[in-house]
């Protein structure tokens, strides 16, 4: 394992290098930080607040396993920071105003993730700018207090030699994070899926995209998944973890025709810009 991660922080730094270098744009740092995790694993949740957290003690930072959220989170880090950064930059970046714990991280992309990465000066939402008059909104009533009361034992990382007793006490602490918070309106826009085949071309490389799906009732969110959009050889890919498999790309048309179907239904893209 240590030689595994040594070799991949030595393909980062050799890919900051390049990257920085003439001709360098922030799509062309994102594209080598990225490159650099295709084929790591797909693992939900790899990521916590370390060995001294009280409720997740995943490590901080990963280049074994990651999900779509946190292979966007790290690359943005790689990229923005290079390899000695990186750590900081992720911190600031999955956690609201850099501060590491559980009930700080920013678990909620519509509602925590891009307000809190748009106002920290990292994102800025070019939805309406690629769509238009196409442009969409969908709107959210959503409930933390509900979402940590569902918390479920599963979902405590790191504590599983811990004496039965210990652990259901720690469960019930990880359930009152929740317990006070009101529930708050989340906004979030979109392209319309059945207009994104037009404007794709217009989607500038290196775009993080947020999938947006409809309303209902039995999700606590709007978002499932996020990605990048790339410029590829032979036109736009998206570049993601993909659930269940690993890092990897594919032709974005495709990707996207295959949401067309999909049991909970697919709105469209938000689209922000890495700063």
């Amino acid at each position: 394992m240590k030689l595994i991660t040594a070799i991949i922080i030595a393909l980062f730094s050799a890919a900051n290098a390049a990257a920085s270098g003439p001709g360098y744009t922030r799509a062309a740092g994102l594209l080598a930080a990225s490159e650099k995790f295709l084929g790591v694993k797909y693992v939900l949740g790899p990521l916590g607040e370390g060995p001294d957290a009280e409720f997740d003690r995943g490590p901080l930072m990963s280049y074994t396993g990651l999900d779509c959220t946190t292979f966007v989170e790290e690359t943005m880090a790689f990229a923005l920071g290079g390899e000695a950064g990186a750590p900081d930059l992720l911190r600031r970046i999955r956690y609201q105003d850099g501060l590491i714990s559980y009930r700080t991280r920013n678990h909620f992309t519509e509602l925590d993730w891009l307000p809190n990465n748009i106002a920290a000066g990292f994102l800025e939402d070019i939805t309406a700018g690629v769509a238009g008059a196409n442009t969409r909104t969908v709107r959210k009533i959503i409930s933390k207090r509900a979402w940590y009361a569902a918390k479920t034992a599963a979902e405590l990382h790191g504590f599983e030699t811990e004496p039965p007793a210990q652990h259901a006490a720690r469960l019930n602490r990880l359930r009152a994070l929740g317990a006070a918070m009101p529930d708050q309106a989340a906004a979030i826009n979109y392209v319309p899926l059945e207009a994104v085949f037009a404007l794709l071309d217009r989607i500038p490389s290196g775009t993080v995209v947020a999938l947006v799906r409809e309303d209902r009732p039995d999700e606590p969110s709007l978002v499932s998944h996020q990605f990048f959009i790339f410029d590829g050889p032979s036109g736009k890919i998206i570049r993601h973890a993909a659930f269940g498999k690993m890092v990897l790309d594919v032709p974005a048309a495709d990707y996207l025709a295959g949401l067309a179907n999909a049991g909970w239904r697919v709105l469209g893209l938000n689209l922000s810009s890495v700063k």
